[in-house]
């Protein structure tokens, strides 16, 4: 099992977006077997997928539950994806694994997926905008991360503590790569570039060539089902589809 987070502490960059049209994609088109983790509190890649459950098993029970079984924590989305659900419970299991100092807190999560990394072929993790250990311990099991990016003057903020965040997280995941970044909300102009060249140049980022282009779709897609669902054939949409091919030709 491959996994694939989209990770960035800033919000509005697309994170949930593009972690639901890179499982769907990756189900749809490529037959792949994929499971999607929500260690988002606001939990909505889980609605999206028709799994939010606000009493039931969700991630935050893998992080703090000693005898849970994983299985029961899956649920299986009509979409053809399997979702580790999210709800506000992660505030709780956040601060209950930070004071817990007797038990590792950063492999949790790794110890959980353990049982079921043959089942699936990728995994990908839809984060929050928050710093926590549901954020560490979804990094600890990380392969690739990617990392959207909404290109207008406050690009720049936030990059440097992504980047050291995630050398940091080699102390417990030396395999972590961060395979690159790729523009949201894309719209034609000379601002596009000037800021992926800035943040080439201060940051040595890598971008990947496939911008998302600005569409209402996304959205709107946000109130309804997965954008790969509510409008697969978009500008966006088609942008993704171009996005997962060329993630997958870096492999």
């Amino acid at each position: 099992m491959k996994v694939l987070s989209f990770f960035g502490i800033k919000g509005g960059i697309a994170k949930s977006v593009s972690s639901l049209a890179f499982a769907q994609i990756l189900h749809d088109d490529y037959s792949k077997r994929v499971l999607l983790i929500d260690i988002d509190k606001q939990a909505s890649s889980s609605k999206t997928l028709g799994c939010y459950t606000p009493n039931g098993l969700t991630s935050a029970d893998l992080l703090t539950a000693k005898d849970v079984i994983i299985e029961k924590v899956i649920r299986h989305s009509e979409y053809g994806i399997d979702v580790i659900p999210a709800n506000f419970e992660l505030i709780r299991a956040n601060k209950e694994v930070l004071l817990d100092t007797l038990h590792p807190q950063q492999l949790r999560l790794k110890r959980q997926l353990e049982p079921i990394r043959d089942k699936y072929d990728y995994c990908i993790i839809d984060y929050p905008i928050d710093d926590n250990m549901a954020v560490i311990n979804a990094l600890v099991v990380t392969d690739d991360v990617l990392v959207p990016i909404k290109m207008d003057r406050y690009a720049l903020d936030g990059m440097e503590y992504v980047i050291d965040t995630i050398e940091n997280i080699k102390g417990f995941n030396p395999n972590i790569q961060l395979k690159g970044c790729f523009a949201t909300m894309y719209v034609r102009s000379n601002l596009y570039k000037e800021g992926m060249n800035a943040l080439s140049d201060s940051l040595g980022l890598k971008f990947l060539k496939t911008p998302i282009r600005q569409t209402v779709k996304v959205g709107e897609s946000t109130f309804e089902k997965p954008l790969m669902s509510y409008a697969p054939n978009c500008s966006a949409a088609e942008d993704y589809k171009k996005l997962v091919s060329e993630y997958l030709s870096l492999e």
